[in-house]
């Protein structure tokens, strides 16, 4: 029992360094390419580059940040099978906190015992509450970054459609300006070809 008591104690250090240190590290990828995203669009906005530069640098940046978004997923995933994990172990720690309680009020473990074991459960306990209680405020944190991410990816998307569509009517302005010049310079051009033939006509009944 003591063994295991301590096992399940550095199992749990181990595994609440681990996962965050993985969010640690996708948190630090997602600001540094959001900052890269941010460069490319002052450059452009400001005239320095041209579209076409800014469309090969955004497209490298946007797929570093579709692989982010993977690695993001992957992790809320693991984080959802931890806390499903953490909750079990916390039941069975429980229990037998329990146990050991009901066996030692029974007079069936001695005082040394039941004071060593109680210790290390209890110890146990707070360790996985406490990496609980982080990895579900991680989850949380993630989940909202990644929604956050989402929303802006989806705004700045409906920002450019809406650019091309601004240049598209333009274009259709400018297509309608010249047919509705040419349409109002037709009369015109109809009375000149008239005053022509009358004065051939003319010239032809003269002769």
């Amino acid at each position: 029992m003591l063994s295991s008591s301590f096992v399940f104690l550095e199992l749990t250090v181990l595994g609440l360094i681990s996962w965050k240190r993985s969010f640690d590290a996708l948190a630090d990828e997602y600001v540094l390419a959001k900052l890269k995203k941010q460069a490319l669009d002052r450059l452009l906005e400001s005239g320095r580059i041209s579209r076409s530069t800014y469309d090969v640098f955004n497209a490298e940046v946007d797929e570093h940040i579709g692989e982010i978004e993977r690695q993001q997923s992957a992790l809320l995933q693991k984080m959802s099978c931890k806390i499903g994990e953490l909750e079990g172990q916390i039941r069975t720690l429980e229990m037998l906190l329990a146990n050991f309680e009901i066996q030692h009020v029974a007079g069936e473990v001695s005082d040394e015992v039941y004071e060593r074991e109680i210790g290390l459960l209890s110890v146990g306990l707070d360790t996985a509450r406490q990496e609980l209680n982080v990895v579900k405020e991680a989850a949380k944190t993630l989940s909202s970054t990644v929604q956050s991410f989402a929303v802006e990816a989806t705004t700045q998307e409906k920002s450019r459609n809406f650019e091309n569509a601004d240049v598209s009517d333009a274009k259709c302005d400018v297509a309608e300006g010249l047919t509705a010049v040419q349409t109002a310079e037709k009369p015109e051009v109809m009375q000149e070809k008239s005053g022509l033939q009358s004065e051939q006509t003319k010239t032809e009944a003269a002769t």
